[in-house]
């Protein structure tokens, strides 16, 4: 077999060497192909489903009030009264839809802790499937522990998930963009079941408006409280009528978040079950392994070609 020097190397003698040594071409493309195809075939399946909310602000409009907190000094200010309930109330309901309170407690009450790990539940006990600590991962945690001096932990061997892995998995799940120019909001849920991700991406902007909701109940519920103990211990005409002003801005606020349903996202496209997977992308997969197979024949052709140039060169 005719050997090429690389600084000999042309166009034609690639094209020859290739020639030559095409059957390790073809294996190593056939052989990247291959493990291409069964990755695309055995990868499981990934859906997407998103619903378009539209944020809504959440705050009674108290431009007219605002005379009133200059003359309460600190009262107003402890009721909430700031005059501005517009792009910064918006801003701070889409930063619950992303925060971690929100999706621990929407974990809790749908039990997504279950289908996140259903590996690790057992279904005919009803619990998390029990198991020794990895032996492994207890060495490593007593390494770091004595390095760092805190005290050692041992990895629990009841089998549940902790707080944090089940909130990474979830956050992985779930995805919250916002539109620059239209400001609306796209709520997102990728999981392996379509049927389970529309139920999510549906629930997860419920509990965003009830959580929401429920925040703003409790803030007017206590607000109203202390105004009327404030309306109690004075005895001033004007005081009094400004207290009363608050007491009805409150009571407008507490009134707007029982009745609206859709108290902070107004659902403009409601989510629904999609019909064609995310990932994996087949056809790309193919593409990348039989690209790859090509790239690995040639090198392997070239490596082989320099160690063999290599060998002739010594015996000379």
């Amino acid at each position: 077999m005719t050997e090429i020097r690389d600084e000999e190397l042309g166009f034609y003698d690639f094209v020859q060497l290739v020639r030559t040594r095409r059957r390790t071409l073809v294996w190593t493309t056939a052989a990247a192909t291959l493990v291409a195809l069964l990755v695309a075939i055995f990868s499981r399946p990934v859906y997407l489903a998103d619903t378009v909310l539209a944020p809504l602000s959440t705050g009674i409009d108290s431009q007219g009030l605002e005379g009133l907190g200059s003359s309460l000094g600190g009262i107003a200010s402890l009721v909430g009264l700031n005059g501005k309930v517009g792009a910064s109330d918006i801003d701070q309901n889409i930063a619950i839809l992303r925060s971690r309170a929100l999706a621990e407690q929407f974990i809790n009450q749908n039990q997504v802790a279950i289908v996140l790990f259903e590996k690790r539940w057992d279904k005919d006990q009803g619990r998390w499937r029990k198991g020794a600590p990895n032996p492994i991962m207890v060495r490593v945690s007593h390494l770091l522990s004595s390095l760092s001096g805190d005290i050692e932990h041992v990895p629990p061997s009841d089998g549940a998930p902790t707080p944090d892995e089940i909130y990474r998995a979830f956050d992985r799940v779930r995805s919250v963009d916002r539109q620059d120019k239209t400001g609306l909001i796209t709520l997102g849920m990728r999981w392996h079941d379509p049927v389970v991700a529309e139920t999510w991406a549906r629930a997860y902007a419920a509990a965003a408006n009830d959580y929401v909701r429920a925040q703003k109940i409790g803030e007017a519920e206590r607000s109203l409280k202390y105004l009327e103990e404030q309306i109690r211990k004075t005895s001033l005409t004007e005081i009094h009528d400004a207290l009363y002003k608050l007491v009805e801005s409150e009571t407008k606020q507490s009134m707007l978040a029982n009745v609206r349903e859709e108290f902070a996202f107004r659902v403009i496209d409601p989510a629904r079950a999609p019909q064609l997977r995310l990932s994996p992308k087949r056809a790309a997969i193919l593409g990348i392994g039989l690209m790859g197979g090509i790239m690995l024949g040639l090198g392997i052709i070239f490596v082989q070609n320099y160690f063999n140039v290599m060998r002739i060169a010594r015996r000379r």
